[in-house]
């Protein structure tokens, strides 16, 4: 390579590095003087409006960049509001009310779809009883917070690190029970009317079809027509708050095929 072509390769080289650390310059002082970015996620749902709602990385920032994954990449779209209890409004599952298994493969780009590396996701709660202490961000009327499992006794660690996808609306104060053991993330700024009108209105499923479902839930009223997530989109307001951390959630069904095995043999 000539004395010339070196110099224009390395003169390239310190242009892309150059505007590289430039936008990451730029984007440390925009939170230095701004205070902190809030993305704000749009959902269009069929027969319901528009919902939007602001998104707190400052109090729970892995669990933002996860949602903002999920939206980014579809995962909201077409599912449903698929029911309530007496504190919040429960979204995410598919149109069959079913959970959808989501793989690392979906969130992480360089994991091949189902592949030795890829398997089913959560990432850790960011709340206070799993030793986060930064999301002081209190369960009231239009928060939202990421839902996880419930495993029982002795499984608290894989109760706290089992949230992924579904989220639930909080609508009424008396969610500050919530305060401390869920991962809340955001709030509804546009369209909380629209979500009371579901919740007050909405037909629940009678008790007999309920019975005759596949899909048992103890805890929640299912809705007998599940409102559907047209769209779902989420503006950043240019900030590129990268990859999520992810981890492979805890195998309940596994573990409770080993306890059988254990007690009762083959």
């Amino acid at each position: 390579m000539g004395k010339k072509l070196q110099i224009c390769f390395w003169l390239i080289i310190a242009i892309v590095v150059f505007i590289a650390l430039g936008g990451v310059v730029y984007q440390l002082a925009r939170a230095t003087n701004e205070g902190p970015v809030h993305p704000e996620v749009t959902f269009e749902i069929e027969n319901v409006g528009t919902i939007k709602m602001e998104l707190y990385p400052e109090y729970a920032p892995n669990t933002v960049k996860n949602i903002i994954r999920l939206v980014e990449n579809g995962f909201y779209t077409n599912k449903v509001v698929y029911g309530k209890d007496e504190i919040c409004l429960y979204v995410g599952r598919s149109e069959d009310a079913n959970v959808p298994d989501v793989k690392a493969s979906y969130m992480i780009e360089g994991i091949e779809e189902d592949s030795e590396d890829d398997y089913n996701y959560s990432i850790s709660g960011e709340f206070l009883a799993n030793g986060f202490k930064q999301n002081l961000l209190n369960h009231e009327k239009g928060t939202v917070t990421l839902l996880r499992n419930d495993y029982g006794t002795g499984l608290t660690n894989e109760s706290y690190n089992s949230g992924n996808t579904q989220i639930a609306v909080m609508m009424n104060d008396d969610s500050a029970k919530l305060n401390g053991s869920y991962a809340a993330f955001a709030k509804i700024t546009e369209g909380l009317d629209l979500l009371e009108k579901v919740y007050n209105e909405g037909e629940i499923l009678s008790k007999e079809d309920e019975a005759s479902d596949q899909v048992q839930d103890e805890a929640i009223e299912r809705f007998a027509t599940y409102p559907v997530i047209k769209s779902a989109t989420v503006d950043t307001k240019g900030i590129d708050f990268g990859d999520p951390v992810i981890q492979e959630i805890f195998d309940y069904s596994e573990y409770m095929y080993q306890i059988m095995q254990q007690y009762y043999g083959q």
